[in-house]
């Protein structure tokens, strides 16, 4: 009997932690087809297949540096896989043919691998948590990172956050195993393990600061002379840019659209200039304007509050704390100086999007396990030990684990630009003409026209519609400021109007927080009041004045 009993103990960790995987990809893959299949429900999903259409003809250039070349290739040999198994199965046209007119099957795909790297990660941080403490320590962080809101969310898209996330993890790994055991070759495997994260996309980069720390940390040089790189960490600096680069050659063999999208980012992500630093007649009172229009509060109060739960957020400088001081394990001082540049690096930016730090969301959650660990070593006794950390792992989960859930039974509705394309499709008459308003500054979310029916071609602000042959009106609205509407126009056509449908994305009203910089019609935060994707889209028959 003992020897069963031991034999069960053994076993339930492994168990647990195989139940909290399963929850990771459950969450990660319920409504993983969300808003197909309209292709702009995520945005710059689109972008990432569109520049892969010349691939199979050995045109490997995108010509798009927004992400580096390897994640595009990444996607275009996963695409290549699963048009394959289709094959299969039925027949299936080739892969330029299905980026330029069949895009919504290769998006799921593409959004398939995210959520397969997704749930992935969960399995990786309860390896490397093993490492770092043991199970207890191995399967809080685990549940952290399955549960968290802000993983959960980027896991359902095909961008690049959660290659990055997963590949920081990996990284800063194979640099506290360098640390632990000093060698040419460990050395080596961080530097290859960086440039390759760095080419799937460029923030990757930033690990050379804790790579430099790991340098510090593993050499044998005493007194200041440590701070000096030795030859190793030279070797590893040099093998991550060798590899970023031979995983985006294009960046140097196709230098001018490399450098035109580096102009554009930097002055998308870093330049803006808001009028109030300008404004302001002193120096300090242009610094204190600049800060004010940084995102370092924002990714502090809003990205990591409602990312991963305000019981998180709160424990976050807590965790980045210990994991300075008198650290169990290397991994723990370079997971959090990598959190600290990473922060700096995002936070210096004004652009408000909380998706940029899920990359810190599984360092954050061996950190914060780690802080439990320390916690919990103050009990003497194991059950009671066992109690504490188990009720507060599931203090912190409970938030990020209903946000999550609540976000799922959001996206796997039906967006409402799907419900006003199928109605027109069904309702309208072949040729009719459709005026599309709410798109004043970008064309991201009008909903697609079904096939025989015609676009209007409005100049902006025009409310002669007759003249252009219109028979029918769509408007769509929301807090967002993609979809808004002209007061005027509205104003001057509304007696011509008859309305015919509405498809709302509220139960009763306007309702969630969202990014207004983001052109995601699902919530952050406050999903109560919302009950599916989308703007409020209304139809209307337009009846020419005589």
């Amino acid at each position: 009997m003992p020897e069963t009993a031991s034999r069960r103990g053994a076993l339930a960790p492994s168990l647990l932690f195989l139940v909290i995987l399963a929850a990771a990809a459950a969450l990660r893959f319920w409504g993983l087809d969300q808003g197909l299949p309209f292709l702009g429900a995520r945005p710059d999903e689109r972008e990432a297949v569109e520049h892969t259409v010349g691939f199979p003809a050995g045109d490997l250039n995108p010509r798009w540096f927004v992400y580096p070349n390897l994640f595009f290739w990444v996607v275009w040999l996963w695409e290549e896989g699963a048009l394959a198994l289709r094959r299969l199965g039925a027949d299936t046209p080739g892969y330029a043919t299905m980026v330029r007119e069949h895009m919504a099957p290769l998006l799921l795909y593409g959004r398939v691998l995210s959520a397969l790297l997704g749930t992935a990660t969960v399995g990786l941080v309860w390896t490397i948590g093993r490492r770092l403490g043991g199970e207890r320590l191995a399967l809080v962080a685990a549940l952290l990172v399955a549960v968290s809101f802000l993983h959960v969310r980027e896991s359902h898209a095909l961008k690049a956050d959660v290659f990055l996330a997963a590949g920081v993890l990996v990284s800063l790994a194979a640099l506290a195993r360098w640390v632990e055991r000093p060698s040419r070759a460990r050395a080596v495997a961080a530097g290859v393990a960086i440039g390759i994260t760095t080419a799937l996309k460029y923030p990757g980069i930033l690990l050379l600061g804790p790579a430099y720390l790991a340098g510090v940390l593993a050499s044998r040089r005493a007194g200041l002379r440590r701070l000096v790189p030795a030859g190793n960490a030279i070797l590893l600096a040099t093998i991550a840019l060798a590899t970023f680069l031979a995983g985006s050659p294009y960046l140097v063999l196709d230098f001018g659209h490399a450098r035109e999208t580096a102009q554009f980012s930097a002055r998308a992500v870093y330049g803006t200039r808001p009028h109030s630093v300008q404004a302001a007649r002193t120096r300090l009172g242009k610094a204190r304007a600049w800060l004010a229009s940084r995102t370092f509060g924002y990714h502090a109060l809003v990205s990591l509050r409602h990312g991963a739960g305000l019981a998180f957020a709160l424990v976050t400088p807590l965790a980045l704390a210990a994991g300075w001081w008198r650290p169990r394990h290397p991994f723990l001082p370079l997971a959090a100086a990598f959190c600290v540049l990473y922060y700096l690096a995002v936070g210096i930016s004004p652009v408000h999007q909380s998706r940029y730090v899920t990359p810190l969301v599984p360092l954050l959650a061996l950190l914060v396990a780690d802080l439990l660990e320390r916690l919990a070593a103050r009990v003497p006794e194991p059950t009671r030990r066992n109690a504490l950390v188990a009720g507060l792992a599931l203090a912190l989960a409970a938030e990020p684990a209903a946000s999550s859930i609540a976000y799922d039974r959001i996206a796997a509705r039906t967006d409402t630009r799907v419900l006003a394309t199928d109605w027109m499709a069904e309702h309208l008459p072949p040729g009719a003409v459709v005026a599309e308003l709410g798109s004043i500054v970008f064309a991201v979310a009008d909903p697609d026209l079904p096939p025989g029916i015609i676009r209007a071609p409005l100049p902006f602000g025009a409310t002669d519609f007759a003249s252009y042959g219109v028979t029918h009106v769509l408007t769509h609205e929301h807090q967002l400021p993609f979809s808004s509407l002209l007061d005027r126009q509205m104003q001057a056509i509304a007696p011509h109007l008859r309305p015919l449908a509405e498809f709302t994305p509220y139960r009763d009203g306007p309702a969630g927080e969202f990014e207004r910089e983001d052109a995601y019609y699902v919530p952050l935060a406050g999903f109560s009041g919302v009950v599916r994707p989308g703007p409020l889209v209304r139809i209307y028959a337009y009846e020419a004045p005589p």
